[in-house]
């Protein structure tokens, strides 16, 4: 203050002497005041935006503020910019009326120039979900001085709740871990999220610890590790801005399945260290187990709803890096599908990677195309009775040695063992040794005990499914190891002319019983067809096809090098303005009876009722056709109108005056049925004959009505005709004549 007091004193006197007109010099000049900006708020104190408030709402947590700027001689200073910012914007944001600059209201801005003010202006502030302070900046080039002027105000972003814990989350990766003797990773990273009621991270604790961690139950020796501590069952630890991490380690006592772990905070006053007065808790689980394949999955495409995606082969090897279904300059007419087997072991973690997993398929003996049998596999059957523990394999009403000229020896066997209730261990791919007859086979390796459940056989008897068969057209990866998801991948090449064939595909490796710990095959196996290259293409003819009645309608599918897809399940749907349709007795939408055949095509009877008259131009409704991930164009339905019946078609006049009758035109299609919706136009012909109206739109009974007048027929005699004309060419004619003499009487 003292200083600031001399320099003043300074300055006076300065003035004073210039003010003289003493000797030399300008006497010293004096440096001009620049101007000032001003922020005015209606708060500054903010609460988070907890009702997640969009800037057009005017929530609580939005505030108006206004920005003046001035000259130094206080008048407005018109025409500047003004420069804004808001630091940091995660806690709080500026909003401004919608201008060329800002076509979108509510849009947040960390930082805006408003253009040209008169002086004044006025936005908003918003606060965001993180509670802090955040500080808005103005700032401008004062012209008279060129020197940049600006004026700051912080918000106070606040929760009103305290920054107490007042929930805690851990999430743990990965959520399962291996006993250390399995060779995999036995360490699983668990990290926890403290934050307070206002959904904020409590603040650092600073000299004390704020989160305990402990493993729940029995876990062998298994311990959680934390910076700066000793292992244990028990640890605690800081947070960095509202979050921690600990370690869990299984060991080779630690028992398989899921291990708790609990995280806990002190809602009191964040601290641990000096006891626990009101816990806030939160449970994880990390599933602990020996990493041996247990179950087997054969994933896409064996249950795939559509066509997959196929490597083209070349006769060079060389296949366009871009992907999967590029066509190659020297195809060499096979076709390779990528097949993935997931692997997990009791626990469900994936098993440990680089465990083998066999594939293995057979396509022939199947049916021939024609036949009842067309594509299915000849030796198979719904009654198989696989020896529990044993290698002998018999069916009741098996062929085993007629059916597809019968099995031999390395043909396989698959039994279908999850087919039925109770009977997974027995899913089984196994090779034929010797058949013992038409109901008997001997295989090895032997069959599963089925007895992974409970401990106990489960005998069920003949109730698998199963098939022989062996590999003709299409071979598939022979071994394959799993990846860090435990998934193998395999694949299966074809050749294109066996597209649509039927193929059995298996994925097979080595486990161990759960109960006695005794070697265990694990096997998953299911059917398909050798598929196409996708997009698939779906066509349908004739098209379009004639409505109100019933019409053959034959739809065929092929892939994208044009060959024709066997044994397609063909979907349809209607899109009708009025009435019915049906295909293969299934109304409204279904699927057709028969499947597609080796010409990749197949017919059903379409039934459609009551479908309006087709106008210039139009259509009278649309069945759409579906398939292997196709989709085909709408066909339109067609209705014509055959015929047209009047009724009365001949209308005597036994009066003299002006006589009215009505007359009905029904219009019929070719299949008989009245059709509504067909316009019919009327004109008459013959002196004193009128019809009215002159066109006329059938109702949903396929009948228009008319008026015909007819005046002075009865004296003389005379007579005329009335012709009614749909617009597609028929018509009919009406008859109109005198039937007495004179005198006759007068019309009423």
């Amino acid at each position: 203050m003292k200083f600031f007091g001399k320099t003043l004193g300074l300055l006076l006197a300065s003035l004073a002497l210039a003010s003289c007109g003493g000797g030399g010099g300008d006497g010293g000049a004096m440096t001009p005041a620049s101007g000032s900006i001003t922020l005015t708020a209606g708060t500054t104190t903010l609460p988070t935006n907890t009702g997640n408030y969009v800037p057009g709402d005017q929530g609580p947590n939005q505030t108006e503020v206004t920005v003046t700027m001035r000259n130094a001689d206080g008048t407005l200073a018109v025409g500047k910019d003004i420069q804004l910012s808001i630091s940091p914007a995660n806690v709080a944001a500026m909003s401004f009326p919608i201008s060329q600059d800002n076509p979108d209201g509510n849009t947040l801005w960390a930082a805006f120039t408003l253009k040209g003010t008169n002086g004044s202006a006025t936005f908003w502030v918003n606060a965001g979900t993180i509670a802090g302070d955040s500080v808005l900046t103005a700032s401008a080039i004062d012209s008279n001085t060129n020197r940049t002027i600006s004026k700051t105000l912080t918000f106070h972003v606040v929760t009103g709740t305290g920054n107490n814990p007042a929930t805690v989350e851990l999430v743990p990766t990965p959520p399962g871990v291996y006993l250390p003797s399995s060779g995999g990773n036995n360490t699983s990273q668990i990290r926890a999220v403290v934050r307070d009621a206002g959904n904020q991270f409590v603040p650092n604790p600073g000299a004390f610890d704020n989160i305990q961690y402990e493993i729940v139950g029995n876990s062998g020796g298994a311990t959680l590790t934390v910076a700066g501590h000793q292992p244990g069952r028990v640890v605690t630890t800081q947070t960095a801005n509202g979050q921690a991490t600990a370690s869990f380690q299984a060991a080779d006592d630690t028992p398989q399945g899921p291990i708790q772990i609990r995280a806990t905070v002190d809602r009191a006053d964040n601290n641990v260290s000096n006891g626990l007065q009101d816990p806030v808790t939160f449970t994880i689980s990390v599933i602990v187990s020996d990493g041996k394949l247990d179950s087997l999955v054969l994933t896409s495409p064996v249950f795939a709803p559509s066509l997959p995606g196929l490597t083209i082969n070349s006769v060079s090897g060389n296949v366009d890096s871009s992907g999967v279904g590029m066509i190659p300059a020297d195809p060499d007419a096979t076709l390779s599908l990528t097949v993935s087997a997931k692997a997990q072991d009791r626990q469900g973690n994936a098993v440990i990677p680089g465990t083998p997993i066999h594939f293995g398929l057979v396509d022939w003996p199947v049916g021939a195309p024609g036949t009842a049998e067309d594509n299915q596999f000849l030796i198979s059957g719904y009654d198989g009775n696989p020896q529990e523990g044993g290698s002998t394999f018999t069916a009741p009403t098996g062929r085993f040695t007629t059916a597809g000229g019968g099995a031999g020896p390395g043909d396989a066997l698959i039994v279908f063992g999850q087919a039925v209730q109770g009977n997974v261990d027995l899913e089984s791919a196994v090779t034929v040794q010797r058949i013992n007859s038409a109901t008997s086979a001997t295989v090895l390796p032997v069959f599963n005990m089925n007895d992974v459940a409970t401990g106990h056989v489960v005998d069920s008897g003949p109730v698998l499914p199963y098939l022989f068969g062996r590999a003709r057209f299409g071979s598939v990866t022979a071994a394959a190891t799993t990846n860090e998801e435990g998934v193998a991948h395999g694949a299966i090449t074809y050749t294109v002319n066996t597209v649509g064939n039927s193929v059995a595909v298996w994925a097979q490796g080595d486990g161990v019983d759960r109960v006695s710990n005794a070697p265990r095959r694990i096997t998953d196996a299911g059917t398909m067809v050798y598929p196409g290259v996708a997009p698939a293409t779906i066509v349908a003819f004739p098209s379009p096809l004639a409505g109100d009645t019933t019409t053959p309608v034959t739809v065929c599918v092929t892939d994208a090098l044009g060959i024709p897809l066997r044994g397609v399940q063909i979907g349809f749907a209607f899109s009708l303005p009025s009435g019915t349709g049906s295909i293969d007795g299934s109304a409204g939408g279904g699927t057709f009876n028969n499947l597609t055949g080796l010409d990749g095509c197949a017919t059903a009877s379409v039934t459609t009722n009551g479908l309006p008259v087709t106008t210039a131009g139009g259509d009278s409704g649309t069945v759409t056709f579906s398939g292997a991930g196709a989709t085909s164009d709408p066909v339109p339905f067609v209705v014509q109108i055959a015929a047209l019946q009047a009724s009365p078609n001949a209308i005597p006049v036994n009066c003299q005056g002006d006589y009215t009758t009505s007359v009905q035109i029904r219009a019929l299609s070719a299949s008989g049925s009245a059709l509504g919706g067909a316009t019919i136009s009327a004109s008459c012909s013959g002196s004193g004959l009128s019809v009215d109206p002159a066109s006329a739109t059938t109702g949903s009974n396929g009948i228009a009505t008319f008026s015909i007048t007819a005046s002075n027929f009865a004296d003389p005699p005379l007579q005329g005709t009335c012709t009614f004309t749909a617009d597609n060419g028929p018509s009919v004619t009406v008859r109109v004549f005198g039937s007495v003499t004179s005198p006759a009487p007068i019309c009423n």
